[in-house]
This record gives C-alpha cells, sequence and structure tokens, in this order.
C-alpha cells in the first residue's frame, strides 16, 4: 500500500505498506465548494461540542500571526476577497508542494486533548480545481513529524471548508500548522479556527476482536502510530482489537536514519501501549526497499554498491546489524523475554505486479540488484537467529491478482525447498469494492495447497486490510500514479455496496480460517485512511469499518452482522479484467502465427466469474512483431469494465528444412578458353518439412568484381528441378554452362532459394571456381 509521508520538508510517498503511514489524523470531513458566502455543510463530528477557539483568525486585520513557509512564498493579507466581503489570506509564489502559509501552534495543543482545525480554502481566479491539505509538523528533540489534518478538493468558483481534529500524543518541542498543495497553486486562506473538542463515549456495539475470535482468528489487529495510544481512540483499540502493527514506526528510516544510530523512542510508545493495554504487536518491517535510509545501499564514500562480493557483504553485514539491533533492543528492555511483538514482516513486497527477467519475477530493488534472490533468505535465517520466538511473515500487495499470485506462490516454494525458515505469508489486501472477492480466495487456496504439497505448515495473515470505494485501485505501490475517480456521487449508496463487499470478503476469510492466523485493518476509522491522501485528494473514501467519528460503517456490520446492512443499491460497479502479461510466439509462416492465448481472468463482485472479449481474438492470426489485444467486459447490469491491453508478441519464424547445394565432382571445374563447359549442381533437403520445387530459382555471381563471361543455368534444367518437392532425403540436379572467353581463374557464388511449405524462403549457397586454360 502506500502512504504519503513527510521528510525534511518535502512530502515523499512510501510504498504501499508504509503509505498508510500518511499521517491523516482523527476525523475529518469535507463540504463540497460553495457560492461566496454560504454556509458549510461539511458535518461536524460527534466527537466534538462547541468550544471557544483556542486560535482564531478572519484576516480582516493584516495576517494574524502567520507567516510565509518556504523561500520565495507571499503571505499578504487582502481586504475584501474574504467569504462574505471581509478580508482574507493571499498564497502566490508557491514553487514546492510543501509551501504555503503557516502558524506557530505549540502553544495551543496539549497532551492527550483533541483539538477541531477549521480552515476555508479557494483557489485564485482561472486555476483548476486541485487539492489542498491542512498539515499538522510536530519537532521533538530535533526530529520532525508530519500529519496531514484535513484534505479536499478546492475550486475558484467558491469557498471550501477543510475541517479535521488532532490529537497530541507526546510532548513536543514545537507545532506548525501549514496548509499545503501542488506546486505553482495560488490560493485564498479565510476564517481559520482551532478549537478544543470534547470527546464523547464510544459506540456501543460488538467489539470485532471478539466476533472475529469466535470465528477463529487469533489476532484482530490495527495500524496505528502514537496518536492511536491516548484519548478516545486509545479506547478505541482497546475495545476492538487485540493487537496493532506499527504504521511506520517499526520501519528501517525511522529506526536506524544514520548507520550505528538507532532511534526507538517511536517505537517505544507503541510497546509502551501494548505492555499497558496487553495488546499484542505485529513488527513492521525489517528489510523493504522503501522506506530504507539511502546509506544502507552506498558505500561509506557515498558511491552505489554494486554486486560485488565486497560490496555484497557490507549489505548483508547492514541486514544483521539492523535485526540485531531492534533485538538487542528488545533484550535490554525485556529481560525476561516476554515482549509483545508476536511476529514479523520480514521481507516486505518483493515480488513485481509484472513480468521481469528476474527469478519469480522479484522487484528490481536495490536488495535485489546487489544481493539477489538470496537477500530474502538471508533476512528470514536473521530473524529466525535473533527472534526465535516470532513468527515470520513474507507480505505483499496485489496477492490475489492471478499473475502475482502464481509468482508468489513460486517464490514461497522455492524458500521452502530451500530450508528458509518462513512460518507463513502475508495478504496486503488493499483492493476496491470491485475486485472479485474470488480471486482471494483462490491465492488463500493456492498457499494452502503449497503448505501441503511442501509438508510445511503455513501460517497465512492479512496485514493491511482495507477497502477502496474509488472505481479501481490498480496497486497498492508507491510508484502507482493515475487518477482514482469515486465510483457514484452517492456517498450512501457507495457505502452500503461496501458493507455488502465486506460480507463477502469476510465469508471468505472464515472459510480459510484454519489457515489464517491475523486480520489486520490498515488504520482505525476512516479519517485515519491513507487513501484520503493519495495518489490525490478523494474525500469520499470510506475503507474501513469505522467512520470519522469512530462509529460503525456498514463496513462494520457486513463483518459482524450482514442482516442489518440496508438493502443493496442498484449495481453500479463494473466488472474486472485482471492485467496479464505479454504473451510471446514464434511465426509458424511469414504471415505470423495463430496464438491461441488465454483469456484473462475477468470476475464481476455480483456475478462472479466471466468471460471478456479480446481483439483480436485467441486463434486468430497474428503478424511478425507486436500486436496490442483489447479485452472488454460488461455485466448484466450493463456497467462496463475498464479496457485491459495485453500485447501478443511473435518473433520471426525458421523453416524447419535445411536446404543444401554442393557442386558434384569437386568445386574447381577445368575448362578451355572459346568452348563450353557444363557442371552440375546438387540440391537438396536434409531437414524436416519440404522444399516446394515450382519456386526454385539460382543464381550465380561473379566474386571479385566481375568475370569475362556468365555462369548460367542450362536450357531445361531449370524446369526439371521444378517439377517435383523435395522432402526430407530428396535431392535433384541442377546444370549449368559458361563460356569462358580468357584463360584465368574465374570464381562465382551460386545461391539457391526455395520456400518451404509453411511459407518461409530459405537460401542455400556453393562456391565454384572455373580454371580456363588456352
Amino acid at each position: 500500500m502506500t502512504r504519503l509521508l513527510r521528510t525534511g520538508g518535502t512530502c515523499a510517498l512510501a510504498a504501499l505498506t508504509g503509505l498508510t503511514g500518511l499521517a491523516l489524523t482523527a476525523p475529518l470531513a469535507l463540504a463540497a465548494p460553495l457560492p461566496t458566502g454560504a454556509t458549510s455543510v461539511a458535518s461536524t463530528t460527534s466527537t466534538t461540542a462547541e468550544a471557544p477557539a483556542l486560535l482564531s483568525a478572519t484576516f480582516d486585520t493584516g495576517l494574524q500571526g502567520w507567516g510565509p513557509r518556504g523561500a520565495g512564498v507571499s503571505v499578504q493579507q487582502v481586504a475584501g476577497a474574504g467569504r462574505e466581503g471581509s478580508g482574507a489570506l493571499s498564497v502566490t509564489g508557491r514553487t514546492q508542494n510543501w509551501h504555503g502559509p503557516s502558524l506557530d501552534v505549540t502553544g495551543a495543543l496539549t497532551v492527550g486533548d483533541t483539538v477541531q482545525v477549521s480552515a476555508w480554502a479557494r483557489l485564485a481566479p482561472g486555476q483548476q480545481p486541485t487539492g489542498l491539505t491542512v498539515t499538522l509538523q510536530s519537532d521533538r528533540n530535533g526530529s520532525s513529524s508530519y500529519a496531514n489534518i484535513a484534505t479536499g478538493q478546492v475550486t475558484a468558483d467558491g469557498w471550501t471548508q477543510l475541517r479535521g481534529s488532532y490529537t497530541l500524543a507526546t510532548r513536543l518541542d514545537r507545532a506548525e500548522l501549514y496548509v499545503e498543495g501542488p506546486v505553482g497553486v495560488s490560493f485564498l486562506l479565510d476564517d481559520f479556527a482551532l478549537t478544543g473538542a470534547v470527546q464523547t463515549p464510544l459506540q456501543d456495539v460488538p467489539a470485532l476482536k471478539d466476533v472475529l475470535g469466535s470465528a477463529g482468528f487469533e489476532h484482530v489487529g490495527v495500524a496505528v502510530d502514537q496518536r492511536e495510544t491516548v484519548g478516545r481512540a486509545s479506547q478505541m483499540v482497546q475495545k476492538h482489537f487485540n493487537a496493532i502493527t506499527p504504521e511506520n514506526d517499526g520501519k528501517p528510516e525511522v529506526v536506524q536514519p544514520r548507520e550505528g544510530t538507532f532511534d526507538f523512542s517511536r517505537l517505544d510508545t507503541l510497546l509502551d501501549f501494548a505492555d499497558r493495554t496487553g495488546t499484542k504487536v505485529y513488527g513492521h518491517v525489517f528489510v523493504w526497499h522503501s522506506q530504507t535510509p539511502a546509506w544502507v545501499f552506498q558505500r561509506p564514500d557515498g558511491t552505489p554498491l554494486t554486486n560485488s562480493p565486497a560490496d555484497q557483504a557490507i549489505l548483508k553485514a547492514r541486514m544483521e546489524a539492523h535485526i540485531k539491533g531492534i533485538a538487542d533492543h528488545m533484550e535490554k528492555r525485556y529481560p525476561d523475554g516476554n515482549y509483545p511483538i508476536w511476529a514479523w514482516d520480514v521481507v516486505n513486497e518483493v515480488v513485481n505486479d509484472g513480468d521481469n527477467a528476474n527469478p519469480h519475477d522479484m522487484r528490481d530493488s536495490r536488495w535485489f540488484q546487489v544481493l539477489g534472490e538470496e537477500f530474502v533468505d538471508q533476512a528470514f535465517r536473521l530473524a529466525d537467529q535473533y527472534f526465535p520466538d516470532a513468527k515470520l511473515f513474507i507480505n505483499d500487495y496485489n496477492s490475489e491478482m492471478p499473475e502475482k499470485r502464481a509468482d508468489y506462490v513460486e517464490l514461497v516454494g522455492a524458500l521452502l525447498d530451500r530450508g528458509v525458515p518462513i512460518d507463513g505469508v502475508g495478504h496486503q489486501v488493499h483492493v476496491d469494492f470491485a475486485r472479485p472477492v474470488q480471486w482471494l480466495d483462490d491465492s488463500l487456496t493456492a498457499f494452502e495447497r503449497l503448505s501441503r504439497d511442501k509438508g510445511k505448515p503455513l501460517l497465512q495473515v492479512i496485514t493491511e486490510l482495507d477497502v477502496s470505494t474509488s472505481t479501481e485501485m490498480l496497486s497498492a505501490d508507491v510508484n502507482s500514479s493515475g487518477a482514482p475517480r469515486r465510483a457514484t456521487d452517492d456517498d450512501v449508496a457507495a457505502g452500503v455496496e461496501n458493507g455488502y463487499y465486506y460480507r463477502d470478503l469476510f465469508a471468505v476469510l472464515r472459510k480459510h480460517s484454519g489457515s489464517i492466523e491475523s486480520v489486520t485493518f490498515w488504520g482505525i476509522s476512516n479519517a485515519r485512511t491513507w487513501l484520503r491522501t493519495w495518489p490525490l485528494p478523494r474525500p469520499w473514501e470510506q475503507p474501513l469499518p469505522f467512520d470519522d467519528d469512530l462509529n460503525a460503517t456498514p463496513a462494520y456490520w457486513g463483518i459482524v452482522d450482514p442482516s442489518k446492512l440496508p438493502a443493496r443499491p442498484a449495481d453500479f460497479l463494473g466488472p474486472r479484467i485482471a492485467q496479464r502479461s505479454s504473451v510471446s510466439a514464434t511465426a509458424t509462416s511469414p504471415a505470423g502465427a495463430r496464438v491461441d492465448y488465454a483469456l484473462p481472468v475477468a470476475g464481476d463482485t455480483r456475478e462472479g466469474a466471466l468471460r471478456p472479449t479480446c481483439s483480436p481474438a485467441p486463434a486468430d492470426l497474428f503478424p511478425v512483431g507486436t500486436t496490442t489485444v483489447t479485452c472488454t467486459l460488461k455485466d448484466s447490469a450493463g456497467n462496463s469494465a475498464t479496457p485491459t491491453t495485453f500485447d501478443v508478441v511473435v518473433a520471426p519464424g525458421t523453416s524447419r528444412t535445411q536446404p543444401y547445394l554442393e557442386v558434384r565432382d569437386g568445386a574447381v571445374v577445368r575448362a578451355n578458353a572459346n568452348q563450353t563447359v557444363q557442371l552440375a549442381l546438387q540440391f537438396g533437403n536434409r531437414g524436416e518439412g519440404t522444399l516446394v520445387g515450382k519456386s526454385i530459382a539460382l543464381t550465380c555471381t561473379p566474386a571479385g568484381g566481375g568475370a569475362p563471361f556468365a555462369l548460367e543455368l542450362a536450357p531445361g534444367a531449370l524446369q526439371q528441378a521444378t517439377n517435383r518437392d523435395y522432402p526430407r532425403g530428396q535431392n535433384g540436379n541442377l546444370m549449368l554452362r559458361a563460356r569462358p572467353t580468357a584463360p584465368g581463374t574465374h570464381a562465382f557464388t551460386c545461391t539457391l532459394t526455395v520456400r518451404d511449405d509453411a511459407g518461409f524462403q530459405v537460401t542455400s549457397s556453393a562456391d565454384v571456381t572455373i580454371d580456363v586454360r588456352r
């Protein structure tokens, strides 16, 4: 999965597994743009009550404490530009995403207290709608962290309210609130308020850990950071979950930002919470291509590591030092060995989304480039050495996609064959509500089958579950691109439909409860989902069982009691066609080849497996070269799938025949000047297939720039040779003649050209030397 993280003032996309650390704090609600002077319709979270403002700004007079963030940014008070004709804050000159207006809010935040943030924004005239985000930077002991509090789509046509909440979990040195967005966007800001919030009791509904525990899932977890260790969010974790996963606080760049310098302050906060509440911890993560400091893959002089033995030794030593460093900290912190971490993601996202040249289509990460496939083995052996009592997992996203599933199963099978101490397989399950649940069912079944075939018990874990309510979630990779769209303008219908998806999803998970050890939701509520901001603002997302105010959503009831779901809306979701890799073939004739490719896997959340229509169709004739196949599909409700394309690549073919041409009675022919000389060339087929006689042609070309005479076919010779075909072992003769005009040695190259029975043109050559005497 992918998460937005902030590093040194720039916004960086962490990879999917980390993406959820996107630091979306607390409840968020977003209103549609309104006409000037209109009132926001953004809902107020019920966790808050009316409270006096701790900080506010109407911008009627001056900047009121706000200033520019970033070199070149201009922040000015503009009279008459506000929502009701009053003042507003104008922001221009932004050349970085994180540039914008900022306000020091240090004195307004208290550990354990929740605050509500509200601001109104409007783009400068002529600018296209785009997302703006209210973000909080908190500094402590020289380190900064970032939380996206509110985000939304803002236009130049009216004012949009951005609203969200934030709970301070730990002491900090300084807190700065700012508004950011895409480079170059200019906007107005008005009517800012930061108020206290009153927390209301949690909703009285059955605890997920009890409901799912009775179904056989030992660990029911949630991804958290320090914000979930205090206040109402902490109560929520304790009520519904018996395990937590650190969103970001166990990742390499957080734990060891500089070589040999470990920082466990953030992870220890979560361990303290686990100790205090009796909660288990799923460790995340030892080895990953993303959110790993650059120094890990560099020599001491800063140049990149290669796959030389010396550089491999450096990287292996760093891998061990990192895992050992964490183990040493645990041993020091828990001398009795009774620490709460029950499992670790040892390696994360090591399988590529499509075909490549690596074994098992492994991701071409820096780990792979330096160490090859062995880095996975090495990581597990080290994890087993230093954490012998923990369960050790491999983890990846899109494991339900048919082609990636095959690669994933193949890789894990290879690890088992090599005796690697792997305990189980993680499925992130970052999906959307149009991705058929049957695909996950098939993946869980595939690993159960692998476990039986290898005679090795394999646990399975659902590590990062959320269900996007956008049109399509192609990938949870940090490098994914595209612009997810809302599947329907009716957010209520989208939420209900997601409830039915969760119903079907958990029916599948319950079916496999015998092999599934844990289920972890990626975020405590919709307000804390990375999907709201990645890869662009999408405030409509409602992918989790609890809403912005920690109340049960239809997704919750789909898990706990589907009978309480509202009536299912009319089908508005298109079916899904799985991506597939290119198909390769070799031409069987000059026209190409008939390629009977397998259709991509396709299905619908309501109708199950479906058959797409692809053009060109299977078994059509494909010419030499690359042909793009386009596959389409509609369900019975008339909803269309996003078309899927893949390439069929046909390489030039070769003939099965082996024609030969040779001079009978030797390659040197003696002749006399001014007298006609004849010689015979024998030809035939030493291979399979048949040479087509009627296509035979022969040319003889003088070598060395020419000859004073020609070497030609004798009259009738070609006709006789073309009267029949030449299968394997058959041969024929071609008579040649010449009339030399002067003594000397003259060389010719004679070339036979003929088609075979598949239509391929083939050739064979023979050198002829005529020694002319007087």
